[in-house]
């Protein structure tokens, strides 16, 4: 991403702590060890977790 934002931090934590979370009705037993690590990651590897799963960052910028 070549443009810099403002990122709301805990509303990025949120959203990937709600996305990992329901993979553990899915199925996925590891989805509970991935919520733990996202709600202690800084917010550069939240950013980067974001950025892996192809997210559009600007959906989170602070107002």
């Amino acid at each position: 991403m070549d443009e810099r934002i403002l990122i709301d931090v805990d509303r990025l934590r949120a959203a990937l702590i709600d996305e990992t979370g329901s993979a553990v009705f899915s199925g996925s037993p590891w989805a509970i060890v991935d919520v733990a690590a996202l709600e202690d990651a800084s917010p550069q590897e939240l950013v980067r977790e974001a950025e892996r799963r192809g997210w559009d960052l600007r959906r989170f910028e602070a107002r």
